[in-house]
């Protein structure tokens, strides 16, 4: 019988019983009660997700504590999604399924998330993606102080002295009128 690793108690039932052909392995599956979804290892890769799961996110779950894998129980680990409302994936570091409380599929599939699922739970990937979001923050910031035009501006004198062979000689320049009085 296998659990939701959210409810506990609430047996999980295929999402396509054409796809259940090994009784070892948990299918993917739902669970009726939370909505959640367990999806095995390889099958967002091998495309084999139904189209029956939930695309409307739901509200982030209040179940913050990680729950246990369906099919080997062993302890589900945690790594947070950085989105406009961030939330948490479980993962099984023995069989690698990932399980997907209600709509944060539609929050994953929705995000450069998707194609590095695994990644997710690498601490150096997760920190390379956090800076990649805090540099588009920062653009984002300067683009509203500034204001577009501005920007552009900007950015097209970057790219003049960018490979410019005297282009300290431009900075200090540049640095130089911004500093005087006018």
């Amino acid at each position: 019988m296998r659990t939701c690793p959210k409810c506990k108690t609430q047996t999980l039932a295929p999402l396509a019983e054409d796809r259940v052909t090994d009784p070892d392995t948990v299918p993917p599956s739902r669970c009726t009660r939370c909505r959640g979804v367990w999806l095995p290892h390889g099958a967002v890769d091998q495309h084999v997700v139904p189209s029956s799961l939930d695309m409307e996110p739901a509200a982030t779950s209040a179940d913050e504590i990680p729950g246990f894998c369906p099919g080997c129980r062993g302890l589900l680990v945690r790594a947070r999604v950085e989105a406009p409302h961030p939330f948490h994936l479980d993962r099984c570091p023995a069989c690698a399924g990932v399980w997907f409380d209600a709509g944060e599929w539609a929050a994953v599939a929705s995000t450069e998330w998707l194609t590095h699922l695994d990644d997710l739970w690498d601490p150096a990937w997760q920190r390379r993606a956090r800076e990649r979001q805090a540099q588009k923050r920062h653009l984002q910031e300067i683009e509203r102080a500034l204001g577009a035009e501005t920007l552009e501006r900007v950015r097209a004198a970057i790219a003049a002295l960018r490979n410019h062979p005297r282009r300290s000689l431009g900075l200090s320049y540049l640095i130089a009128e911004l500093r005087s009085p006018r």
